[in-house]
């Protein structure tokens, strides 16, 4: 056991199919826990900021008193990779991943936590009190989100986030030029109607209502940020910096490789952050004044 990610997502996958085939769910919880566990001292480079704020949160408060929400969290499987490495308190929300509903039978019946944590929702009010919550993050959501919900999805994130508390977002956008949704490169960069149709001759369809994309600018994404959030900061160097584990890049890893030895050069390291800071997906961190 490596503790990667793969190998983490191999864990989850066995236990997911024990869940839904309705079997003894207690065995699988374990092994899965403790190949999440060791991973404890070097999360996997997508969530190393998530683990890192989170434990900072939980200095200050008992781990088990910490609330956190993934605002659009798909299949579930950052809450339960954090839930493994013992962040119970958590929850997830997603309008289009049914699936995840299956892990509150797990909770209940390997934790003993009677309360649902995975919810379906309508994309709009988030079913939470206000100050629920101590960390609330998205990865990779926000694009997927449709341009009437948009600032409902930034509001409803200030309302239930405690004060002091943290949100942080993971967004591609419109100006990085390899699109991992469709797999394609620069097409993006066209008006929305020529795009559709380049899909469609390249054989790659087209964006419908279930596969929503809405690739924005990036600084469409700060503008809200300032205009709801008291205290924002971009992450995107610290992580293009950091980055170095390729092993489960989904793009092209060359490249990517590349980027990474660029940024980190002695001399034009400053220069090439700066020329790439908006032509990759950006991480910002976000607070609610106390």
């Amino acid at each position: 056991m490596s503790g990667s990610w793969p190998q983490i997502k191999t864990e989850l996958n066995a236990l997911a199919r024990v869940r839904d085939e309705g079997g003894q769910m207690s065995t699988a919880w374990e092994s899965y826990v403790e190949v999440a566990r060791l991973s404890r001292g070097q999360p996997p480079y997508h969530l190393r900021t998530l683990v890192e704020t989170v434990d900072e949160v939980g200095q200050a408060q008992k781990i088990a008193d910490i609330r956190i929400l993934d605002h659009g969290c798909g299949a579930g499987s950052v809450l339960m990779y954090l839930c493994a490495i013992g962040y119970t308190g958590i929850y997830g929300i997603d309008p289009r991943s049914p699936n995840s509903l299956g892990w509150n039978r797990l909770l209940r019946e390997v934790l003993g936590l009677q309360e649902d944590r995975f919810f379906a929702f309508d994309g709009g009010t988030l079913p939470f009190d206000d100050n629920t919550f101590d960390v609330v993050f998205s990865q990779q959501v926000l694009e997927h989100v449709p341009p009437d919900t948009l600032d409902t999805y930034y509001a409803e994130e200030y309302r239930v986030l405690k004060p002091g508390g943290v949100v942080l977002h993971q967004v591609p956008h419109r100006l990085v030029p390899y699109d991992s949704h469709t797999r394609t490169w620069f097409v993006h960069y066209l008006p929305y109607g020529l795009w559709q149709w380049a899909l469609r001759r390249l054989g790659k369809g087209s964006i419908t209502s279930e596969s929503a994309l809405f690739l924005r600018w990036p600084w469409i994404h700060r503008k809200k940020l300032r205009e709801v959030f008291d205290h924002n900061t971009d992450l995107t160097i610290q992580r293009l910096v950091t980055f170095k584990d390729f092993s489960y890049y989904d793009g092209p890893v060359r490249l990517r490789k590349a980027i990474a030895q660029a940024v980190a050069l002695p001399l034009v390291g400053p220069i090439a952050r700066a020329a790439l800071k908006n032509l990759v997906m950006i991480d910002t961190l976000s607070r609610k004044r106390v």
